[in-house]
């Protein structure tokens, strides 16, 4: 009898040990997911459906992943975990994002195109320091990058840290394979990087390929930085579910799309868990003989409901601290100060980026370039400017902290190998600066991160006019309001930050060369590098654009004791006045692009007319002959 127990309680242990499987002998798998994170390992207040909540913050995070995880999970990310707050200051020196995501268990992540914003050599040192830490990390993955046999900084720290093209564990009896991408669009949003890419659709054909024939996975996992595009119906991972069917899970990032529902192509499962650890994604799969299936999904909302996680909620005031007494010492503040109060709320990026209009907020950050420039004894900057597409977050109505101003303009990095885009200074004639203005008339509403604010310039477009002549009025508004025409062969001297002074190349490809700005220094000579152009205060340092906007806020003038933004930023300001006005006004005054219109259109009537006369004559000419026959 003892012996028979002992038979049964082996066998019942045997039971216990074997993967826990779904109905019909299927496998089952948990995958949590995040993606375009940003740096935000903390919390932020966002105005969401009308009302400012807070969300987010890797201690809520890691809540949401203990309530929830399973003995078969596993959770991973699809890249730009870095880029967006203040704690991508010691991003090349602490590799705080990277610990975090190891912190978090996060079991494999990708590089997304804001993690080579510093550049390469930058993004080595971050790989060297996140593994100097001897914290747990994430498996790196990343398959169409040529690294294995390139001889640079990044591959040697790539290799030394132990990235692969592709990683295999098993989890619940179910054997995973993943492997990372980075999309045509990522790798145009990356000038700084100087990797091979190889294409990303071929890179998945011949990685899925090598994974099926030397590890015969049960489930294939892409974490893609590639994203998708409107609705989420198309757009790069949809063509490459397409391409490459035996991918049997995307998590698509890039795009910060969410997904209510997964997406299907064939029998690809795409999703996406939006940004900023809004959400935590939850995909529940079953694994067997009728392939992958779909079982469970949901976004788990990580907001102010969710308790913090107490460690990882030390650990980021830990990480806060250090960058107090680091990057943050010299401007005089700290990380949570309160700088400043609104007491309206300013349009957010999403509706800044759905509608043409002049923008407040934009307004507010370019007047910062002239206040710190003067405040720094530089004023003969005759106009600031702002494109939509460096702007990454704006204020609700309340109290605004250090950390709130650097989110809004956290992108780049300066000379000094310090975060933040230094403001540049170039020269560029009247009509260029007028044809700028044409741009962001004409090709703001299909190209939205180039529409444009200003300080120190106005000007009238209409709606209803030729595309590159839609401009009707352009002038200066000097201190005081004074209007100045803008001479067209004079040199005018224009601040912006690095992105948009790098952008205006790009801009000129736009229009084939029909609008084309030469930023110049002041004796007329093109600007061959930037960083030389860069705007300095009076010890030398480059004036980085997130300082000077934080000063200007700072400067604002004090309610109950506080410094408050005025109420002239909460509308518009006449600075970008867009009327629709057809029949005359639309043809008057007619620039280059309407006149060749104007022109051709002639042309086309005359040749009509031409047409249509000769027609005429030669059925006259037959009438005639057939009379002349008759009376003949």
């Amino acid at each position: 009898m003892k012996r028979f127990i002992c038979v049964l309680m082996t066998a019942l242990l045997l039971l216990a040990a074997l993967p826990v499987t779904a109905a019909g002998g299927e496998k089952s798998v948990r995958i949590f997911f995040t993606h375009d994170i940003h740096s935000y390992f903390m919390a932020t207040d966002d105005v969401i459906d009308g009302k400012l909540r807070e969300h987010g913050g890797a201690a809520r995070l890691k809540t949401l992943l203990s309530e929830n995880r399973t003995e078969n999970s596993v959770y991973v990310d699809a890249g730009d975990f870095s880029m967006g707050t203040l704690l991508q200051a010691g991003f090349s020196t602490d590799a705080y994002e990277l610990r975090l995501l190891g912190e978090l268990g996060c079991d494999f992540t990708t590089f997304g195109n804001h993690e080579f914003d510093y550049g390469d050599e930058a993004l080595a040192e971050m790989l060297a320091a996140a593994k100097k830490s001897g914290d747990k990390l994430p498996k790196i993955v990343q398959s169409n990058m040529n690294y294995s046999d390139s001889d640079s900084v990044l591959s040697d720290a790539m290799k030394d840290y132990g990235a692969q093209k592709y990683s295999v564990m098993t989890v619940g009896g179910v054997k995973l394979a993943v492997f990372g991408l980075f999309g045509i669009d990522s790798l145009e949003c990356t000038p700084t990087t100087k990797m091979e890419v190889e294409n990303y659709i071929e890179a998945a054909k011949s990685t899925v390929k090598e994974i099926k024939e030397e590890e015969n996975p049960d489930l294939i996992l892409c974490l893609s930085h590639s994203g998708t595009e409107g609705d989420g119906k198309c757009g790069e991972d949809i063509e490459l579910a397409k391409k490459v069917p035996d991918i049997d899970v995307i998590i698509s990032g890039h795009s910060h799309t969410e997904y209510a529902e997964p997406a299907t192509v064939g029998e690809t499962i795409i999703v996406s868990a939006g940004e900023y650890l809004s959400f935590l994604g939850m995909l529940d799969v079953t694994v067997g003989d009728g392939g992958v299936e779909c079982t469970r999904y949901k976004l788990l909302s990580c907001d102010e409901t969710v308790e913090e996680d107490s460690e990882i909620a030390a650990k980021v005031n830990e990480y806060k601290e250090r960058i107090d007494e680091t990057y943050l010492r010299d401007e005089g503040v700290s990380y949570d100060e309160v700088i400043c109060r609104s007491e309206f709320d300013f349009m957010t990026v999403n509706d800044m980026y759905s509608a043409h209009q002049e923008y407040p907020f934009g307004n507010l950050i370019a007047d910062s370039y002239i206040y710190e420039a003067k405040r720094n004894g530089i004023d003969d900057i005759d106009v600031a400017l702002v494109a939509l597409g460096t702007v990454r977050n704006t204020f609700g109505k309340g109290d605004i902290t250090t950390a709130d101003a650097f989110e809004v303009c956290s992108l780049g990095v300066g000379s000094d190998g310090s975060a933040g885009h230094p403001i540049v200074s170039a020269y560029i004639t009247g009509k260029e600066l007028k044809l700028l203005t044409e741009l962001d008339a004409s090709m703001g509403p299909m190209v939205s991160y180039i529409k444009m604010s200003y300080s120190g310039l106005s000007y009238t477009f209409n709606t209803k006019r030729i595309i590159l002549d839609k401009v009707t009025d352009v002038y200066l508004v000097r201190e005081g309001g004074t209007r100045e025409e803008i001479e067209d062969e004079k040199l005018y001297r224009v601040a912006c930050n690095m992105y948009a002074a790098n952008m205006l190349g790009m801009l000129n490809g736009m229009t084939y060369g029909i609008l084309k700005i030469t930023p110049k220094n002041a004796d007329g000579t093109p600007v061959e590098n930037f960083y030389d152009c860069a705007l300095k205060d009076s010890e030398g340092r480059e004036i980085k654009e997130w300082s000077a906007f934080k000063n200007y806020l700072m400067s604002m003038p004090e309610k109950d004791e506080l410094p408050t933004i005025t109420e002239k930023y909460s509308e518009a300001d006449g600075r970008k006045n867009k009327i629709s006005e057809g029949g005359f006004a639309a043809v008057a005054n007619p620039g280059f692009t309407t006149a060749a219109v104007m022109a051709i259109c002639a042309v086309l009537i005359a040749v009509v007319l031409t047409l249509i006369l000769t027609r005429k004559k030669r059925k006259a000419r037959r009438e005639r002959r057939k009379n002349r026959k008759i009376s003949g």
